[in-house]
């Protein structure tokens, strides 16, 4: 059975969020959430060297930025001013469902926001350590969109 991505993510949200509680009770918030940021970062690796596995002929930038229609497709994502050269690829997201959800499910925003967007970096370097990642406001902690730039250098 294939679960839904946005599915999965709130999944994963209730056990986070279980954990996060868990934690509070053992050390100051900040620690708890770097540990949950450890987690959620090593998860994301994972999916950033499961998707390099599937790159023909190895890692590529023109492989990486199929990601965004993957993104797009799930709906879980509202991307506008998408830009892409052969090495550089930007976009703003306007509207974001794991963030929606996870507020919905009671999660504290401090924990929403890490949930979703600690994934971004670590997936793409986990995918290939030429790409760099660049976004200066998140939906997650507040702000009125994610302005994403990922750019590779060899």
């Amino acid at each position: 059975m294939d679960i839904p991505l946005l599915e999965r993510r709130a999944v994963e949200a209730g056990i986070f969020l279980a954990m996060y509680r868990s934690l509070l009770a053992r050390m100051d918030q900040a620690q708890a959430l770097d540990a949950v940021r450890a987690a959620v970062e090593s998860l994301a690796a994972q999916a950033g060297r499961e998707f390099a596995a599937l790159a023909p002929g190895g890692p590529s930038f023109g492989h990486f930025s199929t990601v965004l229609g993957l993104w797009q497709g799930s709906g879980a994502l509202e991307i506008e001013n998408v830009a892409q050269s052969e090495r550089e690829l930007r976009f703003t997201v306007t509207r974001c469902a794991y963030v929606e959800r996870y507020k919905a499910m009671g999660l504290p925003e401090v924990l929403a926001g890490l949930l979703s967007c600690a994934r971004d970096l670590p997936f793409a370097r986990a995918y290939s350590p030429h790409i760099g990642m660049e976004r200066p406001e998140i939906l997650g902690n507040g702000g009125s969109c994610c302005r994403f730039r990922f750019i590779w250098s060899e």
